[in-house]
């Protein structure tokens, strides 16, 4: 995935395996996240044009607690966390469960908003207005999933996001090096929504981005 994204002319690229409970994605336990931190700390070592960032896609668990304890996360660069098991809560449930992961102090972004499959399931029922004024009281991020049967959040909630201000982040969901073009879909959806390159935070040059996310774990 690296040198793919070297090849693609990018200065940095973010690695979130799925956490302990997403057992469908083989999903990393703690030794394993650790020993890829470690990894990955080594291969920075290599290569000071490019940058890897470590990251995980932290499961939300039923009641808004995260998989992982913050003693791990806070060794992370990034933390994205998505609900992926108990989709038919009640919405005020969801939406409690989403405030809850969204305050986690060591949660960099929401992935996959709405939980959307398209033409395979439906969004599941949230009080997206709420979350959205939750990330930006509490400088959070809010995920555009590139994966072209997700591309989530929609366009309909960015135009009113970006009137307050909220920062997304586009990210590909790539499963393989050839996925990582899915960005494509979602700067479509971006622009759609009416988002410009000062509210996408992945448009920073590395070392912007560097100092953005250190500022955000001190």
């Amino acid at each position: 995935m690296v040198l793919a994204a070297k090849d693609y002319g990018w200065e940095y690229i973010g690695i979130s395996d799925h956490s302990k409970s997403s057992y469908q994605a083989n999903g990393m336990s703690e030794e394993t996240i650790l020993e890829q931190v470690k990894r990955i700390k080594q291969l920075n070592l290599m290569d000071d044009t490019f940058q890897i960032f470590s990251g995980v896609e932290c499961d939300i668990l039923k009641d808004g607690e995260l998989d992982f304890s913050e003693e791990i996360l806070k060794k992370l660069d990034f933390v994205i966390v998505s609900i992926h098991r108990y989709f038919n809560q009640e919405e005020i449930v969801m939406t409690k469960r989403l405030l809850k992961a969204i305050e986690n102090p060591y949660t960099t972004m929401i992935g996959h908003l709405t939980g959307r499959l398209l033409r395979f399931r439906d969004p599941y029922q949230l009080n997206v207005s709420k979350i959205i004024d939750a990330c930006i009281a509490n400088n959070k991020i809010i995920e555009l999933n590139s994966y072209p049967s997700r591309v989530d959040m929609d366009w309909r909630y960015w135009i009113k996001a970006k009137e307050k201000g909220l920062k997304c982040c586009i990210n590909p969901d790539a499963h393989s090096t050839n996925e990582l073009m899915n960005c494509k879909y979602g700067i479509n959806m971006a622009r759609k929504g009416w988002l410009e390159k000062k509210d996408v935070i992945n448009t920073l040059p590395l070392n912007e981005m560097k100092l953005y996310l250190k500022s955000r774990s001190n």
